[in-house]
């Protein structure tokens, strides 16, 4: 009779220090364990060598890692060289299958199993974190603008929608987006409000209503002057007139107040789909999006839509990242984010009275936009990044950027987002107040 794993222990070790070992390697995988059983956003992060078992566990059941098996296909998770395997997690036959990207894979066990506990994870994060009326979501190995692309084409086979009425930022993603789906775009105007852009709810009406075949192409972040749509109105009409919309949500998870106006536009109107970013939200390297919809048919009509098999790169980033931020550091670091918006705010009004400017008073949860009237505004951009600030945005008035027609400033938009630190909003400020002076 063969023996168990306990009963060949106790040959070598003494039955009190097995216990007592068997104690200690359960306090570590505990939360491995309950990872896996709740498949939920946990609230405490999971340290670093947990998070490294979990992916091993999962990596090792993809068939390319069977030792005596005969790989004889086309596609066999074969790499180069054990280095080009770790690159990619160990993840090497990525996931789906031609035709639907969240179907589970034969050769891909493990990877199918990685993707699955990922999209719950991200989907009850983003519940927690703001958007309790969404039903499903989906992680994707695609930009922000290319998941745009994919939700449009989606909308394009199913509801034979050909126009996107785009209330205009002044960026090219989502353009790209919009014409890689084979869509027209009918740009929404915006006007000036005092210093803010905001969307011409009078032409938006105006467009839907004399148009057939659309959908709406909303924004709910960008950066200041631009203020973010009125989503919740924007959502009424497209009830009123069955017109699908979507709202790009790049990096609004950081923000309590964008997600509150987006869970009451869902409430009370029509939201087909909400997608965001995963590096701008979530701390990951770029790669990644994540569409979320009240619709699980939406989200099920969307995996339909991609095109072949998929890297499993991003969704690997996203699970550990979650997993090492945990709820309660997150909700944290949202704090913070809010305390340095204002602290930025605090510090760019001093420069401006300092400078003869004047910070722009604008409603937006992550940027600040200061004038630089009669300064030569793209010098001071380019003085800035060779002085090794990243992130600000030089605009001249009148100019693309400013995501309206003749905008009366120069100015500089410096952020606050997720993640930086008090110290780089300091450095920066500082850096800007001497290349200012030095002009």
């Amino acid at each position: 009779m063969n023996k168990d794993l306990t009963e060949y222990l106790l040959d070598l070790i003494p039955k009190s220090m097995l216990e007592r070992g068997r104690t200690s390697l359960e306090a570590r995988l505990s939360p491995i364990r309950d990872v896996l059983n709740r498949q939920h956003f946990p609230d405490s992060a999971l340290s670093e060598w947990q998070i490294e078992q979990l992916l091993n566990i999962f990596a090792s059941m993809d068939s390319d890692k069977d030792p005596i098996a005969a790989r004889v296909g086309e596609r066999e998770g074969r790499t180069a060289s054990s280095l080009v395997s770790r690159l990619a997690g160990g993840f090497n036959h990525g996931i789906g299958r031609s035709g639907h990207i969240t179907a589970p894979q034969p050769k891909a066990a493990g990877a199918s199993l990685m993707q699955r506990l990922t999209n719950n994870i991200v989907l009850d994060a983003i519940q927690k974190l703001g958007l309790s009326n969404i039903r499903a979501g989906i992680v994707m190995p695609l930009s922000t603008g290319m998941s745009i692309a994919l939700a449009l084409g989606m909308l394009h086979r199913e509801q034979n929608v050909s126009k996107v009425l785009y209330t205009r930022i002044d960026h090219t993603s989502s353009k790209r987006g919009i014409a890689l789906a084979g869509l027209d775009m009918i740009l929404v105007d915006t006007m000036i409000v005092d210093d803010a852009v905001r969307v011409d709810m009078g032409d938006l009406e105006k467009k839907i209503n004399r148009s057939e075949n659309i959908c709406v192409l909303g924004t709910s972040t960008f950066f200041a002057p631009r203020e973010t749509d009125p989503v919740k109105e924007i959502a009424k009409i497209c009830l009123d007139f069955d017109v699908p919309f979507i709202i790009n949500n790049a990096y609004g998870i950081q923000s309590k107040s964008v997600m509150a106006m987006i869970r009451s536009a869902i409430d009370a109107g029509r939201v087909d789909a909400v997608i965001q970013s995963t590096d701008k939200n979530f701390l990951t390297p770029v790669g990644g999006s994540i569409i979320t919809s009240p619709s699980e048919n939406t989200i099920e009509l969307v995996a339909e839509t991609y095109a072949g098999r998929a890297t499993a790169a991003p969704l690997i980033q996203l699970l550990a990242a979650l997993l090492s931020l945990g709820l309660h550091r997150y909700t944290e670091l949202r704090s913070q984010q809010q305390e340095n918006r204002i602290y930025l705010e605090t510090l760019l009004d001093d420069l401006a009275d300092e400078v003869n400017q004047r910070v722009l008073e604008v409603e937006n949860p992550v940027s600040c936009a200061v004038t630089m009237d009669d300064i030569d505004v793209r010098e001071l951009g380019a003085r800035l990044y060779n002085h090794r600030v990243t992130g600000p945005r030089a605009v001249e008035k009148d100019s693309y950027g400013s995501c309206v027609d003749g905008y009366p400033h120069n100015y500089i938009v410096m952020n606050a987002a997720i993640g930086s630190r008090r110290e780089d909003i300091e450095t920066a400020v500082s850096r800007l107040g001497e290349e200012i002076r030095s002009l």
